[in-house]
């Protein structure tokens, strides 16, 4: 099947890397290896080595700027070349591409209402509350729209779910345990993923029970604390790496429509400390993790680095639960969602 892909942005060296920008990308890489023809337009640059034709669809700023990105990147893309594609495959700021010739695929990767709800500041949570009845519009308009199994709200037309999947760490040579006790933060300094509050935690709580407790920050920004360490922009063996040494994950996030570092930390043998949301019930599962309100997690935390039996418990549930969502059936999957498309399409 030949099929047409559009995201804003790719990854990028230097840059921190949003979630949804990592999995276009390698759902593309692995359509092609599986023999399929995949034509990815995007505003951000060609990744280095992706095996997938590519088209640029306009300027890199229309895929960084949030305004651009509200406005006028989804007019933009109504000039989208997409080649002799039997379907495109859309993964947002689509809500003005009305030029559809072809069958459109739309998945949502959470939703901005939300994202208004949970957000940090009122900046964003204004911009969220724009984005709301847009993304509406959006799955309206594509031919089949899809959510990644956590709960949409009223509104959207859907179709069903799509899973995602992460490299598993069987595939890489793992890396040895870190011998002190290391907590892994894979986020944003502030936002939703609130690394600012886990590094404030972690410095009043963990190390005062625990003094050679080290925090690894990967992050866009990161204030100095006594154990925090700053990790700002890992390439993907670094971060495997990262992974492979540290004890467990934390992630005191307040929305996740999935989040990935929860089932990369899950393949690597990683428990999961997590604050309650959508995304990590969603992924996480019942036994895989710690679940802990703002309050408790300071304890929890504490609590796993001094239970090796835990950890290892956690671990092992970790590792099945991480198994359902395997690349074969994200494949299988999407490749349902296009054949649906394209009879939907020529049905009307």
């Amino acid at each position: 099947m030949n099929v047409a892909f559009f995201h804003s942005s790719l990854p990028e060296p230097g840059r921190k890397l949003g979630g949804v920008e990592v999995f276009v990308h390698r759902l593309a890489c692995r359509l092609t290896e599986r023999g399929h023809t995949v034509r990815m337009c995007s505003f951000s640059p060609r990744p280095e080595g992706a095996p997938y034709d590519f088209v640029r669809a306009g300027s890199r700023w229309l895929g960084t700027s949030q305004s651009a990105r509200l406005g006028l990147a989804p007019l933009v893309i109504n000039r989208l070349s997409t080649g002799p594609a039997d379907v495109l495959h859309l993964h947002g700021d689509d809500w003005f591409y009305v030029n559809r010739r072809l069958p459109t695929v739309r998945t949502f990767y959470g939703s901005a209402y939300h994202e208004a709800r949970t957000a940090t500041s009122v900046r964003w949570r204004c911009a969220m509350a724009l984005v709301y009845p847009l993304e509406l519009l959006a799955s309206r308009l594509a031919t089949a729209s899809f959510d990644i199994g956590t709960r949409l709200p009223h509104g959207y037309r859907l179709h069903g779910s799509l899973s995602l999947a992460v490299d598993a760490a069987a595939e890489r040579t793992p890396a040895p345990r870190s011998e002190h006790p290391t907590v892994l933060f894979v986020g944003t300094w502030r936002g939703r993923k609130r690394g600012e509050f886990l590094a404030d935690l972690f410095t009043r709580e963990v190390r005062t029970r625990h003094p050679t407790a080290e925090l690894l920050m990967v992050s866009d920004a990161c204030e100095e604390r006594p154990g925090v360490r700053w990790i700002g922009f890992p390439t993907d063996e670094q971060l495997r790496s990262l992974y492979g040494a540290s004890w467990l994950l934390c992630a005191p996030s307040t929305y996740e429509g999935f989040g990935l570092p929860y089932l990369e930390a899950m393949h690597h043998g990683l428990p999961v400390v997590a604050t309650p949301n959508l995304g990590a019930r969603h992924v996480l599962g019942d036994a895989a993790s710690r679940l802990a309100g703002d309050g408790e997690l300071g304890d929890a935390l504490c609590d796993l680095i001094a239970d090796g039996r835990e950890r290892a418990r956690l671990a092992e549930a970790g590792l099945r639960r991480a198994a359902t969502f395997s690349w074969d059936r994200v494949l299988d999957e999407h490749e349902r969602a296009y054949e649906l498309a394209v009879t939907s399409f020529r049905s009307r």
